[in-house]
């Protein structure tokens, strides 16, 4: 059977070109994940360290002959050049996908030399070329070896595991799931072979740290076999179908429910690797003027987007940062996430597979075609052919190896195959996208494709979906006009389904006034949460009423701050500030108590702008998000006033005018009648 043996400790490090000497003193200690621009590609200016990091591992072993050996990469970016023992193995072109190289020609006993060299330097034909993120260059995921037998499942399948599952996608699945199974076997040795399918029920279950409410009760009872079928292997691969009458369903948050199934590898009658996926049956069906249907309900998908990120790491976070990512956005209420803008740790899929979040799932194909930013803009009649043609097989790759990783999971809802592609490029893009289209329904003919565009010539764009990008209140238009810039696209989609993919405005927590308004210039020192917060408030008026009935699905841009490192507005350089969280993590915004309120039934009282410590007013009026019948508020220990949810203009969103402050510190609380109260201090200074 296969053995995986990490490879994260013992590297040693060198930015720039591979030192020609063996001089220690070029190589850095290090440990992974890793990336050298944890720091330089947050701190603005645009300069952050693009080019070639060399990592270099030496390990021992004893080799044995009967066995094969494989170093797996789940994520280095952008291009990765790997050599053991100087024989250069391959490259990999994309930084957001799992890779894996065959070790066992050039591996011997005793002491190896594993030598990776990662660079992030632009590529004119890898994607993405430009995006509104830093490219953190490294070996910012997991490394392992692994060993198998000589009769193993495939591991050079576009990084797959050898394994493909699905199932249809339709409501037949309620009366019977047909699970249907492909494995791909590396086999050099002319003996029978079979693959053993069993499906377990339930899965078993491991919590995510931090999850404090979920929505369903963990399944406690002991994995049942429920299914089993024996697949015999002709000319490497194993193909066969299994049935599970009147399964239970994966139904989102509210009953999650997983199935293990275990695929074991037969070499005659010895097991040689087993792989093991967790699945869920469900169907789902996206109707251009309906909306999100789950398992024949209507969902409404209520979401995020999510950028990979942490302050002082970069893209170098291990499973601890991912379990408090994913707390924050469940606990908030969110029951799906746009995993923004490529493809995210496999970790992250399994949480939202567990915990029952809608994912739409994304590649990199982000703004350019055909270049790097350049100027003049390309456009259709200046692009590189041959580049253009280059950059297109890139985002076929990474497309499959997306699709062949995670198309087993049932979050998983679409592939999206580009984000805000510009406009200039019209007849490219839209070959491109054609292409990218048939590949995927090719690849995956029982899930949508979507894009996400920021201007009417991507709605006409070959996906099944479509994404529109808007900021009302923020960059164009006021934060009145959600309904007017949504249904401008829901009009150009008469037989699309289409989704609000962005929305949201830049907010500073250390950034507060009295007196909100809308900035004539986004790019500026002064983000106070004060206008954030008017802006989510219009939103979330428009989408959760009937009125949005159209919209299938809404994701707040973005759940948290994120780098990129050539912005400098919010008085923060190198950080995108529309978070409803803070980089680090440590601070919820006043918003995302808005979206709790409006999202969860657990008891929510929450007084704003509770960072504006120091009043220069003294009357004021105080905004409390509670989702409780009413609302009392108090100061100082008197009674203010009581306000009830009937009463408010808008729902969650209770308003206590003319709220008098005395000199010097006011204590101020507010009890919601469900039993939940909050309290901030301000000070008022004359």
């Amino acid at each position: 059977m296969r053995e995986v043996i990490p490879l994260m400790q013992g590297w040693t490090f060198h930015f720039g070109e591979m030192p020609q000497t063996e001089d220690a003193a070029a190589w850095e200690s290090i440990s992974l994940p890793h990336t050298w621009n944890n720091l330089d590609g947050q701190d603005g200016g645009g300069d952050y360290r693009r080019g070639k990091g060399f990592y270099r591992r030496v390990f021992t072993l004893e080799k044995d002959e009967q066995k094969a050996y494989f170093i797996e990469f789940l994520g280095v970016n952008s291009v990765a050049d790997v050599y053991l023992n100087g024989t250069h193995l391959g490259q990999h072109r994309g930084g957001y996908t799992r890779f894996c190289f065959d070790l066992t020609e050039f591996l011997h006993t005793g002491e190896n030399t594993l030598l990776v060299c990662a660079d992030n330097s632009p590529f004119p034909d890898v994607i993405p070329l430009t995006a509104d993120f830093t490219f953190f260059g490294g070996i910012y995921r997991e490394v392992n070896l692994i060993v198998t037998e000589k009769v193993h499942f495939v591991l050079s399948d576009f990084g797959s595991d050898g394994v493909r599952i699905s199932y249809p996608n339709t409501p037949r699945v309620r009366e019977c799931a047909e699970l249907s199974v492909a494995a791909k076997i590396c086999a050099d040795i002319p003996v029978a072979c079979t693959v053993r399918v069993q499906v377990f029920s339930p899965a078993p279950f491991t919590p995510c740290k931090g999850v404090e409410h979920p929505d369903f009760k963990p399944p406690e009872s002991a994995p049942q076999i429920v299914a089993e079928a024996q697949i015999p292997v002709h000319g490497g691969n194993a193909e066969g179908t299994l049935s599970v009458a009147s399964p239970h369903l994966w139904n989102g948050r509210r009953d999650p429910y997983l199935y293990r199934v275990v695929c074991t590898l037969y070499r005659g009658g010895t097991a040689v690797d087993e792989v093991q996926k967790d699945v869920g049956f469900r169907y789902v069906e996206i109707h251009p003027r309906k909306g999100f249907f789950l398992n024949g309900a209507s969902y409404p998908l209520r979401g995020v987007n999510r950028h990979q990120d942490r302050e002082n790491m970069g893209w170098a976070i291990t499973e601890n940062e991912h379990d408090e990512d994913f707390a924050l956005l469940y606990e908030m209420g969110a029951n799906a996430v746009r995993l923004a803008h490529y493809p995210h740790h496999p970790h992250f899929y399994d949480l939202c597979d567990r915990y029952g979040l809608l994912v739409w799932a994304e590649i990199p194909f982000v703004e350019h075609i055909g270049g790097c930013g350049i100027s003049p803009l390309p456009t259709d009649k200046t692009l590189d052919a041959a580049v253009t043609a280059r950059q297109l097989e890139n985002a076929r790759q990474q497309l499959t190896e997306l699709i062949l990783q995670q198309g087993h999971r049932p979050s998983i809802f679409c592939w999206s195959m580009a984000n805000e592609v510009l406009r200039e490029y019209k007849d490219t893009a839209a070959k491109m996208l054609e292409s990218l289209n048939a590949l995927a329904k090719s690849l995956d003919p029982t899930r949508y494709t979507a894009l996400a565009t920021n201007h009417y010539v991507g709605d006409k764009w070959k996906s099944d979906l479509k994404g529109c990008n808007i900021y009302p209140g923020w960059y164009w238009g006021s934060a009145r006009q959600f309904r007017a810039q949504a249904f401008a696209h829901v009009r150009a989609n008469r037989f699309c389904g289409v989704a609000v993919s962005e929305y949201g405005a830049g907010s500073n927590v250390a950034h507060h006034t009295e007196t909100p308004q809308q900035p004539k210039d986004t790019v500026c020192d002064f983000h106070p949460e004060e206008w954030a917060n008017i802006v989510h408030e219009h939103a979330l008026k428009f989408f959760m009423s009937t009125r949005a009935k159209k919209l299938w699905g809404t994701f707040v841009w973005n759940m948290f701050d994120f780098a990129i490192d050539s912005r400098n507005e919010g008085g923060v350089p190198g950080r995108n500030d529309k978070g409803l969280v803070t980089y680090d993590r440590r601070t919820k915004k006043d918003a995302y108590y808005l979206y709790q309120a409006y999202w969860r039934t657990l008891p929510v009282t929450y007084i704003t702008s509770r960072r504006f410590a120091v009043r220069k007013q003294e009357t004021i009026c105080v905004k409390v998000y509670s989702n409780a019948n009413a609302v009392t508020l108090s100061c100082n220990g008197k009674p203010i006033a009581e306000q009830r949810a009937s009463q408010c203009r808008q729902a969650h969103v209770f308003l206590f005018r003319n709220v008098r402050l005395q000199a010097g510190d006011n204590t101020v609380t507010a009890c919601g009648d469900h039993g939940e109260e909050d309290t901030v201090i301000w000070r008022l200074e004359k």
